[in-house]
């Protein structure tokens, strides 16, 4: 549904960066989302800089989504929490690596920003690790299905660590049950990860 036929409380229309980050300052912990409007240069209205308005976000542990134009003179952009295992872009990284280096970064944010380190390292570690360990209990799973294992097995150590370092990084248990039952899928038709 387009912002303009949204409530509009969901809206809020920030003429400068100080004004969006003092929104943000008092609703970050209750608010499930807004659509933050801009006018377009042409207007010449004040309003706050798309860049500056991610930058923000990030301070708060918030991200930005969905783009929607609401007329010639107005566009609107998504903001809403971040969740724990959303992707980071290389460049929303070096926003946040800004943010923090210039004391800007709120607890929440920092709190968002842990989260992506710790999933990458959890990721990286198993990636990198010289000796393939895939836990007991998942080796157990992938045998029952015989032509998933023979084809786990017939793969190259670095699709292994692949499939092991997607396994191991959910967090939840019924992440990692998912997961578990999708690479046994994927192996018994000798599918690579990502190649689905």
């Amino acid at each position: 549904m387009p912002p303009d036929k949204l409530n509009p409380d969901l809206q809020f229309c920030a003429s400068s960066r100080e004004e969006w980050r003092a929104w943000l300052q008092q609703n970050h912990a209750g608010a499930s989302e807004i659509w933050l409007v801009y006018f377009k240069k042409h207007t010449g209205k004040p309003t706050v800089d798309y860049a500056e308005s991610v930058e923000e976000a990030l301070c708060f542990g918030w991200v930005d989504g969905l783009k929607k134009r609401i007329d010639e003179y107005r566009y609107a952009h998504r903001f809403s929490p971040r969740k724990a295992k959303s992707k980071w872009t290389p460049l929303n990284i070096q926003r946040a690596r800004k943010m923090i280096e210039a004391g800007k970064m709120t607890e929440a944010g920092l709190v968002s920003f842990r989260q992506r380190l710790e999933y990458d390292e959890k990721f990286l570690q198993a990636r990198t690790q010289k000796k393939l360990e895939l836990p007991a209990e998942m080796e157990a799973a992938i045998k029952l299905n015989e032509a998933a294992w023979n084809n786990f097995k017939q793969l190259a150590p670095g699709y292994r660590k692949q499939y092991v370092g997607w396994l191991v990084s959910a967090k939840k248990p019924a992440t990692r049950t998912r997961r578990l039952e999708e690479a046994i899928r994927l192996l018994a038709r000798n599918k690579k990860l990502g190649m689905k």
